[in-house]
């Protein structure tokens, strides 16, 4: 009884043990696949640069001097994409919002961006790539898993010969 006890405990240990996928088990977090990265836009002159993210129903952009990336304050940015056209509300220095709505759809928008300041003034164009939402990837079991509902299949197999021994050494009732 005690033997089979053991060997039991035994093959279970051992479970943990076995070799299984190429996982990395740092701590560093995998990068973000490219379908999860919200959609942006870059465009730059000799004067600005400008970056568009598309996120949280919003197009964020965040404009920069090109020669010293600091952020312009104050400016005043024109937007036209197709029939969509719009000015900007400063949210912060440098940091610019329209509405996204005109965006949310899957493809490709140009964007032409006016960008005015009280010393300088400049025409700028980039194109906004959408993917669309990110399909989910389909279910792949693992070895681990796979090691788990083996133990556990061992575990229960263990306490069912376990109550079968100790039914058989119970003395019989008269």
């Amino acid at each position: 009884m005690r033997r089979l006890l053991v060997l039991c405990v035994a093959g279970l240990v051992s479970l943990a043990a076995w070799a299984h996928g190429d996982e990395d088990h740092g701590e560093a977090a995998a990068p973000a696949p490219v379908a999860d990265i919200a959609p942006r836009a870059a465009a730059q002159s000799e004067e600005f640069e400008l970056v568009a993210i598309l996120a949280h129903g919003k197009l964020t952009f965040y404009l920069d001097r090109y020669t010293d990336n600091a952020p312009v304050a104050d400016a005043t940015i024109d937007v036209e994409s197709g029939a969509f056209k719009a000015v900007a509300i400063q949210r912060a220095p440098g940091v610019y919002e329209v509405p996204g709505a005109a965006f949310a759809q899957a493809g490709k928008f140009p964007l032409t961006l006016s960008v005015q300041t009280s010393d300088s003034a400049d025409l700028l164009s980039a194109t906004l790539e959408h993917a669309g939402p990110a399909a989910a990837p389909a279910h792949v079991h693992t070895r681990s898993e796979w090691a788990i509902w083996l133990a556990a299949a061992a575990v229960a197999l263990a306490g069912a010969m376990l109550l079968l021994l100790a039914r058989r050494r119970r003395p019989s009732r008269p």
